[in-house]
């Protein structure tokens, strides 16, 4: 039996390293504790050859030792253990509750030919659970785990399924059994819904037994290339080995040495698995993954004071108090501004705020009071969210003429208070994101014991008007600039305009395209518009001539439209050519179904012909054969000359096949220099022995290929249909295919019929 993860010849070899510590004794002894994520048993089955190897190469004797968590925590309080090895996860429980200075090296797993220094996990139900496929199907449903401490088997399904918005603490009832093979079998036998294994544990379960693979599915399985084992989530660095502080330095070098010179094919490393250990890895994802999930040890949050506060922020404290204080200094100050300008404004207020127009004072370059028709245009609940702010406050950054809204709002108020009445289309900016157009007049208000005159500002509602035109340029640019050919007819089909498209596409100028009929299919034209003004519309392909006479499939569609009474006015048609498109799909088929080199039928148009056929006898009540050759001595004559001249070989090879069969009959090339026939209406054996005998001699005939003469010859079988058996094409080729290795293990050059004995 393999080991799953190889973790138990890790600790074994790490053991025997440490025996062969700088200045050991013969009979000096270490201990490497070994995290039992499963059985005792088969942990000690497994590693113990790594622990030999590891005695052997350090001279030391390696006491190997497969503990729980809770024992290994035991034994490394009383340091009754000098290495260890266990998952990621309890690593960084143990570093935080003791001195340690970081992981020796990392193990590398061995699996289908590949190794790995990553570990992952795995979600798996039985594959009778049609209603469990994704991460958001296990809310809700029963989980076994081996416990939260483990990586794989925990951890790292418990964050991808957070990620997926789905919290298993709060909506599952997890299940902890201690270790894997309790999980699967769990989940076999229905006790649990779903199971949480480490990435590996799975391919161990299937090789051992191999019915297992058809009992299970796996949920949310990644494509990850390199990685050899079925995962469900992220992966993650693997199990560290680590080195306890009593254990002296030259022990650590020792071990840290013979274990990086493990080799995957050493009998020690097969034994468990493994394809030996690396430098240590970098374990910072794992810490991520504990602080998120608030796992050991970061599932306690420390205590913060106010003076943990102040200490740490006391610059942010101190800014933000002056910045409270220049507050309150500030409001005071505006405050006594406003009660000096409370009496004069109070008869402005008086005057404007009745006026349906909106309308607006400014003073010093901000809104001093407004209307509540202003505030209703640009959408502001109160005068209070428009007071003390400029123009430029409620607008977009630029207005539509390019100039910022800023800059523009500063020239007209300084142009104003010289003397000016200005005059200016402007756009605001609405609480709710729409836009308003309006037409906006200046003029100087020149009041009693002020310099500077005010600015009294009203405002007219054009946003509508501005729309309007807005949605005709855009159609017009759209109409012009579209890549489609568009059209536009009278009520009798006569071209009204078109686009640059239309031209590029048919050739036709302006000019020439106005009041002709548009490009329309031969046999349908006048019925097309018919159809249109039934139905609304008319879509379809069709081949035409452009000016030049060269020719194009244009995809068309024609829309009709009516005017306000409800009348036919107009026909609106788009229309694009998809020539290349289908010369695309032309290509794509022939690739589809022949072979590039030869341009016979491939194998899945072979097999598509071979089931009419058999369809086709069955009806009719003849007989068919199915051939299979096989070319003697092509790889020789590859080998020698080429691969361009054994392509050479082959196509000369299939025009001599294609030639000595019938019309009615098929060649294609399967692959390689293998080919198959299907021989149609064969009234008897005689006659169908003819002629693949002469099949047999055309291929043996010489061919002339790189400037050589070569000769080949061939193997053929063959297996004949009758109307009544009932056996489908596939069979009939694997019947073929039997009697075609027959006739090469009779002496190849020969054709043998398929016997069922």
């Amino acid at each position: 039996m393999r080991c799953r993860h190889g973790l138990c010849g890790v600790l074994a070899a790490l053991m025997l390293l440490c025996s062969v510590a700088v200045g050991a004794k013969p009979q000096e002894a270490i201990t490497l504790g070994v995290y039992a994520y499963r059985l005792d048993t088969l942990i000690y089955e497994r590693y113990q050859p790594l622990a030999d190897y590891l005695s052997r190469k350090t001279g030391m004797q390696v006491k190997l030792r497969a503990l729980s968590q809770d024992d290994m925590n035991r034994a490394l309080a009383a340091n009754r253990i000098d290495f260890f090895l266990t998952n990621p996860s309890h690593f960084l429980v143990v570093r935080s509750e003791r001195s340690l200075t970081g992981a020796l090296a990392t193990l590398l797993k061995q699996g289908q030919g590949e190794a790995t220094g990553s570990i992952g996990g795995v979600i798996l139900t039985r594959s009778e659970r049609d209603d469990i496929n994704t991460l958001q199907d296990l809310e809700g449903k029963s989980i076994a785990t081996p416990g939260l401490t483990y990586l794989g088997g925990y951890q790292a399904q418990a964050l991808e399924l957070l990620a997926a918005g789905v919290d298993i603490h709060r909506h599952n009832r997890m299940v902890y059994l201690g270790n894997h093979d309790r999980v699967i079998r769990s989940v076999l036998t229905g006790d649990t819904e779903v199971g949480f294994i480490r990435t590996g544990i799975y391919e161990e379960l299937v090789e051992e037994t191999p019915g297992l693979r058809g009992e299970l599915k796996i949920i949310n399985q990644q494509r990850l290339k390199g990685f050899p084992f079925v995962a469900s989530t992220r992966l993650y660095p693997e199990w560290p080995l680590v080195s306890l502080p009593h254990v002296d330095s030259g022990t650590v070098r020792r071990v840290a040495s013979a274990l990086l010179a493990l080799e995957p094919d050493h009998q020690a490393a097969q034994a468990a698995g493994l394809a030996g250990f690396s430098p240590p890895a970098d374990y910072q994802s794992v810490e991520e993954l504990t602080r998120t999930l608030r796992m050991p040890p970061y599932d306690k949050v420390p205590r913060v004071t106010w003076l943990d506060v102040l200490h740490q922020y006391r610059g942010w404290v101190v800014t933000i108090a002056v910045l409270f204080i220049l507050l309150v200094i500030t409001s005071l100050w505006l405050s006594r501004k406003k009660r000096q300008l409370a009496m004069e404004g109070r008869r402005l207020r008086a005057l404007i705020g009745s006026w349906p127009q909106p309308m607006l004072m400014i003073r010093d370059g901000v809104l001093s009071d407004c209307n509540r028709a202003a505030m209703d245009l640009v959408g502001y609940p109160s005068a209070a969210s428009l007071l003390g702010k400029s123009l430029a406050a409620f607008s977009p950054h630029s207005q539509p003429d390019g100039a910022p809204s800023l800059q523009k709002a500063e020239n007209l108020y300084h142009r104003v208070v010289c003397g000016e009445v200005a005059e200016s289309e402007w756009v605001f900016l609405r609480p709710d994101g729409s836009r308003v157009w309006v037409s906006m007049t200046l003029a100087p208000v020149y009041e009693r014991e002020a310099g500077t005159p005010a600015v009294l500002c009203s405002w007219h509602d054009i946003t509508r008007q501005q729309f309007a035109e807005e949605q005709q340029r855009l159609a017009l640019s759209v109409f012009k600039n579209a890549r489609e050919a568009i059209f536009i007819t009278d009520a009798q089909g006569s071209v009204m305009d078109i686009n640059d498209a239309y031209s590029h596409i048919t050739g036709r100028e302006h000019e020439e395209a106005i009041g002709n009929l548009p490009p329309m299919p031969v046999d349908e034209g006048s019925a097309i518009f018919g159809v249109a003004s039934r139905h609304g519309v008319w879509s379809g392909e069709f081949a035409t001539r452009r000016v030049d006479g060269r020719a194009v499939v244009l995809n068309l569609s024609l829309s009709s439209v009516v005017d306000e009474q409800g009348e036919l006015s107009h026909f609106v048609g788009v229309f694009s050519d998809i020539t290349r498109q289908k010369e695309i799909e032309k290509q794509l088929r022939i690739m589809a179904h022949y072979d590039a080199l030869t341009n016979l039928p491939n194998r899945v148009l072979f097999s598509d012909r071979l089931q009419q056929s058999v369809a086709q006898a069955r009806r009719q009540g003849y007989q068919i054969a199915v051939v299979y050759i096989d070319l003697d001595q092509f790889k020789p004559v590859n080998d020698a000359f080429g691969h361009q001249a054994g392509d050479a070989l082959l196509v000369e090879v299939a025009r001599r096949m294609r030639a000595t069969l019938r019309e009615e009959d098929t060649l294609a090339r399967l692959g390689g220099d293998e080919f198959a026939a299907i021989v149609v209406n064969v009234p008897d054996e005689e006659q169908l022995d003819t002629l693949l005998s002469r099949l047999l001699s055309v291929i043996a005939e010489p061919a002339w290929v790189a400037n050589h003469s070569v000769e080949v010859s061939a193997s053929l079988g063959y297996t004949l249909y009758s109307p009544g058996d009932e056996i489908d094409g596939d069979q009939l080729l694997r019947q073929a295919d039997q009697a075609m290795y027959q006739a090469k293990r009779q002496g190849k050059n020969r054709c043998c019929r398929f016997q069922e004995s």
